[in-house]
This record gives C-alpha cells, structure tokens and sequence, in this order.
C-alpha cells in the first residue's frame, strides 16, 4: 500500500511538472507573438516612410485585399542555406479597416555557395481575393498560385514605380541583394497554430476565423498603422 501511494505521489509530482512546463511554453509564445505585433508597427512605419516619395507602399496598402507583415527575416547560410521569419496576416473587412491578425511562419531552403547572415523587414501588400484565399490556405508557397511583383526599398534602392496590374500580391522588403526579386520564390507560409492557439485560446484559432474578426485589443495600434493608408488623401482647400 506504501509503495502504490508513493507512486501515485511521483507520478502526480511528474504530471504537475509537465503541465507547468507547458503552461511556461504557452506564456513564451504569448509573449513572442506579442512583441511579434509589435515589431509589425513599426515595420510598417518603417516601409511607409522609406516609400513616401513615390506612396508605393501606401498606394497598395489602400487597395489591398490582406496584408502579410514579417518584421524580421533572417537568412542564414553556409554552403546549405536557410530563412525564416514570424509575422502576421491581417484581411480587409467589410467595414474597410483590418481584421485581427493571424500569426504565421515564411520559411524557405537554398543550396549554392553562399556565406553569411542577412535579416530583412517583409511586408506583403495581398491585392487580390485569389492572393488572400491561397495565403489562408494550411501551406502556401510563394510563386507557385499567384503573380507576384517584388518592389525593395531600403539600402539605397529605390521603391518600385509600377501599378502591378494584374498581379495578386506585392513584397516590399527592407534589404537589398539576397532579398530581392527572386529570393522570395519558393518560401513556404504556414499558420503559427502555437501562437494562434496563445493569442486566441484552442477552438478559436483558425485563421480564417480570426480574418474575419475585429476584437483584439493588443492589435490596436497595428490597425491604426495601416489605416492611415486606408482613406485618400484629401485635396486641398485652394
């Protein structure tokens, strides 16, 4: 009897422990989601200004279907290579602002001869329903469904001028060289389920779901960051 009680002690002591690592987990992604949306507003910022000459960024933003907002991605490589960064879907809504947003993850692979680390701030301006509809699917490789027109500004570059016509989505990147064009082919958005789930709770996680929602407080200042591209500009009084 001594020894059934002393197991049943040290399996409870070990199930308390995985429940408290697991809440600890749960916190962590909390918290990274969270400074994940706040890194967006300032990505944001950062790009409008950057683009402010020609409104690039602005001019899309205003008829944009969604937005995908990757604040920081890395890129790492030697020899094999790889990239990946945390960021957030958000969808037009009917009303005209943004929905809340849905936490995913761009990775991508390279092989080739190639050294060093670069890191690049990625907004992803979704002009199309089509573009909106394969971005919410489960896995959505870039390049493989939709047009798409890269514009890199930053690092000396200057901002695309073109109207896009006709393409589904449009990149602007804060870094040059590796993160131009073509290097966006081939990654992979998945949702971040782990965040979704953190931010959300379990149950109300889907991404879908979540872009058709305008309910999350911490999401305030993001949504007022890209609603100052919402309304036209109004003329001036002569």
């Amino acid at each position: 009897m001594t020894h059934f009680y002393t197991r049943r002690r040290a399996l409870g002591i070990a199930a308390a422990g995985v429940f408290a690592s697991a809440g600890t987990a749960r916190a962590d992604e909390v918290l990274d989601a969270r400074h994940t949306l706040d890194e967006a507003v300032i990505t944001v910022d950062r790009v409008r200004e950057e683009t402010r000459s020609g409104g690039e960024l602005d001019s899309a933003l205003k008829r944009a279907k969604g937005v995908l907002i990757i604040p920081s991605y890395y890129k790492a490589s030697f020899i094999l290579g790889g990239s990946y960064g945390d960021g957030v879907l958000m969808a037009r809504l009917p009303e005209g602002g943004f929905s809340d947003p849905a936490f995913y993850r761009m990775t991508a692979g390279s092989l080739g001869l190639q050294f060093g680390m670069q890191s690049a701030a990625i907004i992803f301006a979704i002009l199309t329903e089509k573009g909106l509809s394969a971005v919410l699917n489960d896995e959505f490789k870039l390049g493989a469904a939709v047009g798409m027109s890269i514009g890199t500004v930053g690092a000396g570059a200057e901002a695309a001028t073109t109207t896009h016509v006709g393409q589904d989505i449009v990149a602007y990147s804060t870094n040059t060289g590796l993160f131009a064009g073509a290097s966006f082919e081939g990654a992979v958005i998945r949702p971040r389920k782990d965040w979704n789930a953190g931010i959300y709770g379990v149950g109300n996680d889907n991404p879908v779901a979540i872009t058709q929602r305008n309910l999350l407080r911490i999401a305030v200042n993001l949504k007022d960051s890209l609603g100052k591209s919402a309304v036209p500009a109004q003329p001036q009084a002569n």
